[in-house]
């Protein structure tokens, strides 16, 4: 069910605004495909099929399963309610022209309309378009779902932190991760990457803003941490060593 509501974020979906400060500068054969964009969503809004017309009839749709869907399929959308997906924030956009190719690549932040909930996702989209007859025309689109976590943090006694401080080993041949505490607060870096907060989900288990997974702490029978679980989103683990 979850796959088959966001397939209407695909068709309807607002225009792009004009880029924000620090974002690309757009050509006029960039701008064009921006229009194409904003004419298509403006037809789909319509629900009258003239949508239709601005998609190639073997478009490939990938949705944010990786699922191939058909033009047929998201024309079905057309008679959903506008409000039940809407598209805001979008940013991060990119344009890139080769001769009568584009692509166009873009991040939104979606709402999806159930009763009693608005859920939120944030979306990678990737489109692909040909010109002819001199309009662009769209001829593949693919959306996934970017890592951003939801989780609450819980509360905590924080003066266990100090035994997971250490490095920890996920590969022999993989940067060493290093996991310290500062303010009363647990961090994780590894290599030259940029510290992240271990956000607290209880009974010794972590999470991170923008990892759907959690990391729980393992300990041998002497109670000293030995290591921790990482539990990827889709259930798939990962054990990894405390070495120091």
């Amino acid at each position: 069910m979850r796959a088959l509501v966001c397939l209407a974020v695909a068709l309807c979906i607002p225009a792009l605004g004009q880029p924000a400060a620090g974002q690309q500068k757009l050509s006029r054969a960039e701008q064009e495909v921006v229009d194409a964009q904003k004419a298509r969503v403006e037809a789909g809004n319509k629900r009258d099929g003239s949508w239709a017309r601005y998609v190639a009839d073997d478009c490939i749709f990938s949705d944010d399963n990786g699922a191939l869907v058909t033009k047929a399929q998201m024309m079905r959308f057309e008679k959903l309610p506008p409000e039940y997906d809407r598209t805001v924030n979008q940013r991060d956009y990119v344009v890139h022209v080769y001769g009568n190719t584009a692509v166009m690549t873009f991040r939104g932040t979606v709402h999806e309309q159930f009763p009693g909930s608005d859920i939120i996702s944030e979306m990678r989209m990737t489109e692909t378009y040909l010109k002819q007859n001199g309009s662009w025309l769209l001829v593949a689109r693919h959306w996934g779902k970017l890592p951003v976590n939801f989780r609450k943090p819980v509360a905590v006694d924080s003066s266990v932190y100090k035994d997971y401080v250490g490095q920890y080993e996920w590969r022999p041949h993989d940067d060493l991760e290093n996991i310290s505490v500062k303010d009363g607060k647990l961090w994780t870096q590894s290599g030259k990457d940029p510290a992240e907060e271990y956000f607290p989900a209880g009974g010794g288990t972590f999470f991170l803003d923008e990892d759907l997974g959690t990391a729980t702490f393992t300990r041998d029978a002497q109670g000293h941490v030995t290591g921790y679980t990482y539990r990827g989103a889709d259930g798939q683990e990962v054990q990894v060593k405390k070495i120091k």
